[in-house]
């Protein structure tokens, strides 16, 4: 549980629907995450909130001790409901989910740069939000051997949710919904 006191914890009244916060990963489940996000209870970040992309295994973006930000989605029966993504504020949950269209950045040549915004990072890499032709918009994974040349040992030491860097994507698995990103040159 945190090392905050009940009484400094944001009460219930006080947790306002559709506010960013800034929590961090208490635990993980096969289902989503629960977030320390400063109120007197945990929220669950279900699976499907975590990523626009489909998340297969919730390991694969989030570990415990992970700082990340997240959206009030609701409150119910003193239980908290969070996002990791803004544009699923509205709406609820859960149903089929539309496959990522990673077809705008199937075709682009790994030597052409596009300016990306860090989503989250693991011990194994960052999310990488981009820009294709046409605007649309994707999630690659920048592995921890892609990020710069020679070793990085914490992804956390060099990325930070929200900033902005260049990459190139190195390849794009459309029947998985995966695209691999990379900040070094060729």
């Amino acid at each position: 549980r945190s090392s905050r006191t009940a009484l400094s914890a944001m009460r219930w009244d006080e947790a306002q629907i559709g506010e960013k916060y800034t929590g961090t990963v208490r635990s993980i489940a096969s289902f989503g995450a629960f977030v320390d996000f400063g109120a007197d209870a945990d929220g669950l970040v279900h699976i499907s909130q975590i990523a626009d992309d489909r998340v297969n295994d919730v390991r694969d973006y989030l570990e415990e001790g992970q700082q990340v930000e997240v959206w009030l989605k609701q409150k119910r029966d003193g239980k908290f409901g969070l996002t990791m993504v803004e544009s699923k504020l509205s709406g609820g949950g859960g149903g089929a989910r539309e496959p990522v269209n990673l077809s705008p950045f199937e075709g682009m040549a790994s030597d052409v740069w596009v300016t990306g915004t860090v989503v989250t990072t693991t011990n194994f890499g960052a999310f990488v939000k981009v820009t294709g032709k046409g605007g649309a918009t994707a999630q690659g994974l920048v592995h921890i051997t892609q990020i710069q040349d020679g070793f990085v040992e914490s992804v956390a030491d060099v990325l930070q949710i929200g900033q902005e860097v260049q990459v190139r994507v190195t390849s794009v698995d459309m029947g998985a919904g995966k695209m691999s990103l990379s900040m070094k040159e060729e």
